[in-house]
């Protein structure tokens, strides 16, 4: 007797619309992915090539196609260290927190010294209310950062984490890793953080960023840093009211800054434009 096919499945399942969201977008490639994909029609194993078409089209916040790109790279070489380090990058962009950290965790298997996946490792579990294993992440980045830019940049998100697992004596020693003086390169957002989080800025200072390129990118940026501030310190209807300033920016939807604004929302049961999209 002839056996038909069979799949476990139950009675009731989820609706496709629910399920299926991973869309690509209809915007054109630049003239950028464009020549990289002509050079990859002659070299298609090259997984520095499906890595370069994976940054390219970052740029144009094509974050779906950029995984496609990087897991096809991947496809060739699985064990490429830098391209899980990148794909992870955009699963945050995408908000898939979870794929995000199983991708930075490989990633740091197979190249331990890598710092930008411990930073975005750190940032993954973050962003999933994973405050333990954040902090690890952070102290493992911490751990093989030397330059003062990175500092910077570690300290402030290490900071709030250690504040939002209560540990004071840890927070309070990341501060002095951080001063006026310190260089901190294209991170003078997270400087300005610190600096607050010191008792250096007063707080309504944090959000001027008068001469700043992107300045919905400062709302989202030095906003968070002083969303947190205020409810690290108990202070959580201002805090919300930074939460809802961020939140109404449209640009820079996948800022750093923004997708833990939309965590925090979440998490506080907050109905503010654009934490469900």
């Amino acid at each position: 007797m002839p056996t038909y096919m069979h799949i476990d499945r139950t009675d009731v399942t989820a609706e496709k619309e629910d399920q299926v969201q991973f869309r690509r977008s209809k915007l054109e490639f630049s003239p950028e992915v464009k020549e990289i994909e002509k050079q990859l029609e002659q070299d298609p194993t090259n997984v520095e090539l499906w890595m370069q078409k994976g940054k390219a089209l970052s740029k144009q916040s094509l974050f779906v196609e950029a995984i496609e790109a990087y897991s096809m790279g991947l496809s060739y070489n699985p064990f490429h260290a830098l391209t899980y380090r990148h794909r992870g990058h955009r699963y945050i962009s995408v908000r898939r927190y979870r794929e995000a950290a199983a991708d930075f965790e490989l990633s740091l298997r197979l190249d331990p010294t890598n710092w930008d996946s411990w930073y975005h490792l750190g940032l993954a579990y973050y962003l999933l209310g994973d405050y333990q294993r954040a902090a690890k992440a952070y102290q493992g980045c911490l751990d093989i950062t030397t330059t003062s830019d990175a500092m910077v940049a570690i300290v402030d998100w290490y900071w709030m984490t250690a504040k939002r697992l209560g540990d004071e004596e840890k927070a309070a020693q990341l501060l002095e890793l951080v001063d006026e003086d310190t260089d901190p390169g294209e991170n003078l957002s997270y400087k300005n953080r610190v600096l607050m989080y010191k008792g250096l800025i007063a707080p309504e200072k944090l959000m001027d960023w008068e001469g700043a390129e992107f300045p919905e990118l400062e709302i989202a940026t030095q906003g968070y840093g002083l969303s947190n501030y205020y409810y690290v310190n108990g202070q959580l209807e201002k805090s919300n009211q930074v939460l809802k300033q961020i939140l109404s920016i449209k640009s820079f939807w996948s800022a750093f800054g923004f997708l833990a604004a939309v965590a925090d929302a979440q998490a506080r049961g907050l109905d503010y434009e654009q934490v469900n999209l």
